[in-house]
């Protein structure tokens, strides 16, 4: 199995903030010290994780899912 095949959930939004920031697979894997297939997998992990078609899709999902938690009630204590 290679080193990266089960890159973290933390690696992979990491790496989709990357990708949508730079705009590329390249620019972001440039700017994170990665391979560009190594972008490429870990967005597209991350996409079937949360049950998105594109990269942009599974950035929505997270940023609403963020958003369901921080309006949650919490515990008094």
């Amino acid at each position: 199995m290679a080193p990266d095949a089960c890159a973290s959930p933390r690696r992979e939004l990491v790496t989709l903030l990357a990708y949508l920031d730079a705009g590329s697979h390249k620019a972001a894997a440039h700017r994170l010290g990665i391979s560009e297939s190594t972008s490429r997998q870990r967005v597209s992990q991350l996409m079937k994780r949360v049950g998105a078609s594109n990269a942009a899709q599974a950035g929505w999902r997270l940023r609403q899912d963020l958003e369901d938690l921080e309006a949650e009630p919490r515990a008094p204590w």
